[in-house]
């Protein structure tokens, strides 16, 4: 008796997929990643981004550059044996002190980056639901492994964005 069953949901399983397959007649793909490289909002967000951390960035070059040159005075044998010790140990700090800066600089541009690219997604969603509705698509995947080429609709995702007004 649960063969019977088991074999009767196979049977139904199996047949409501034909039916789904079926009932799909235009399938688009997007390509995310290339919408946030391509786009002209993406372009705009990674500008904005980079000028917004510039700043930080220079000045944890700046601590980068002190530190390789401690480094270099101490292996030169230039520091005198009774400073040594010392320069070490400043040495030492100043490199826990460009870590701390360098992991939170990483962490506060992530999470504004994180904050930037969320909006985009969700005005690029619109633009492919929109896209959707008017070209008459029943199904829009976004990033999958593979995907034949005849379904990539993310060049006219990428114009559609493009061509917003800011």
């Amino acid at each position: 008796m649960l063969k019977k069953i088991a074999f009767a949901f196979a049977l139904a399983s199996l047949f409501c997929r034909f039916i789904w397959a079926e009932s799909i007649q235009k399938l688009g793909f997007i390509d995310t990643s290339r919408v946030y490289q391509q786009s002209i909002q993406a372009q705009s967000i990674q500008k904005q981004l980079d000028q917004e951390f510039s700043a930080r960035q220079k000045k944890l070059q700046i601590m980068q550059n002190e530190g390789l040159k401690l480094k270099e005075a101490i292996e030169s044998g230039k520091v005198p044996v009774n400073e040594r010790e010392a320069k070490i140990k400043q040495m030492l700090e100043m490199d826990q002190r460009y870590k701390e800066a360098a992991a939170k600089l990483a962490e506060d541009y992530n999470l504004r980056r994180n904050e930037e690219f969320a909006s985009l997604q969700q005005n690029a969603n619109k633009v492919i639901i929109e896209l959707a509705r008017k070209e008459g698509y029943d199904l829009i995947i976004q990033d999958a492994i593979f995907v034949n080429s005849k379904f990539d609709i993310t060049d006219a995702v990428i114009k559609a964005l493009n061509a917003q007004k800011p």
